[in-house]
């Protein structure tokens, strides 16, 4: 190992040692970064799994245009990023469960709300993000999938296992394991032998 990958993987060391000082669960050996948004609400949890890589500088994706923001935004709240995902430049709101399984993928600019961002209450009317009305309903992406740039993934969506989405795909409704979702709306097809679909797999 060279001298300069020493130096990288104690500089994230202290990173991850970092925010975990401001209550971020950060799994071991993790890569964090460029310079984050992470904004917890009291009793929730942001816990990133070993091995996960998260950039938010241009230099590790020239697609880049925002940090990442991970955020919980009510009590109880909870973004769990599975060990040895790969997020670059997205943004995660969260007022009840985000859930992202192993080995996932997520572009930059993609936006994941398990809520709205303005909801209308017809006692309160409309609801800004630090509104202790909000209502979230969780969001559960399964393993070794692959998120595209600029996707917008909704509340109460389940995305399984194995699937692709495409950019620019808008997902508010379920996506099975091993199929291909693109448009906007999405539509949903078994996914390709060329992206690992059925037929590849048998072999």
């Amino acid at each position: 190992m060279s001298l300069k990958s020493i130096l990288f993987r104690k500089f994230y060391r202290l990173c991850s040692a970092f925010y975990r000082c401001r209550g971020i669960e950060v799994g071991k050996d993790c890569i964090i970064s460029g310079r984050p948004r992470f904004f917890r609400c009291r009793q929730s949890r942001i816990i990133i799994g070993d091995e996960s890589v998260l950039h938010s500088r241009i230099r590790y994706n020239t697609l880049i245009r925002l940090p990442i923001e991970l955020s919980t935004v009510s009590p109880g709240a909870e973004i769990r990023i599975a060990a040895h995902c790969g997020l670059s430049g997205c943004q995660i709101i969260c007022a009840d469960k985000v859930s992202i399984g192993s080995y996932t993928i997520v572009g930059p600019d993609t936006v994941i709300y398990d809520c709205k961002e303005h909801e209308y209450d017809p006692q309160c009317g409309w609801l800004g993000r630090k509104s202790p009305h909000r209502k979230g309903k969780a969001i559960t992406i399964g393993e070794r999938c692959y998120i595209g740039m600029r996707c917008i993934i909704l509340k109460g969506v389940t995305i399984g296992d194995d699937c692709v989405i495409a950019a620019g795909t808008l997902i508010n409704r379920d996506i099975p394991s091993g199929h291909l979702a693109m448009g906007n709306p999405a539509t949903i097809t078994p996914l390709p032998e060329r992206l690992g679909g059925p037929a590849r797999q048998k072999s």
